[in-house]
């Protein structure tokens, strides 16, 4: 399960990973933990990321990993860029914050972690 992708099964919203575990050892650690930008990604687009710096940011050489053309490659990247651009959005208007708030777009703690 990609941790990025989980949501509430009730209602829908981003879930807060609280407790981590290590089987080997038996130690439990809980608390408020943040994900990576790059976790919050799609899969699909996590293994972009990843093409593109083992390709050590060459599109040309990220295009024929893929298959595909330049302008293919270029446009994948691209939403890449944006999608991860939206994952690290900080909000600089609280009002807007405030309205998604209270319209239950985001909880309390993404409100909080917000402003």
């Amino acid at each position: 399960m990609d941790i990025g992708e989980i949501r509430c099964p009730s209602c829908r919203r981003e879930m807060t990973p609280v407790r981590l575990s290590c089987p080997q050892c038996d130690i439990t650690v809980q608390g408020f933990f943040t994900i990576s930008p790059l976790a919050m990604l799609p899969p699909e687009d996590q293994a972009l990321a990843m093409a593109f710096i083992r390709s050590y940011g060459s599109i040309k050489q990220l295009q024929e990993t893929m298959g595909v053309s330049y302008p293919t490659a270029r446009a994948r990247l691209d939403r890449l860029v944006a999608a991860l651009n939206r994952t690290m959005e900080v909000d600089v208007n609280p009002r807007r914050t405030l309205n998604r708030l209270s319209r239950g777009e985001i909880s309390f703690d993404e409100a909080m972690r917000s402003l």
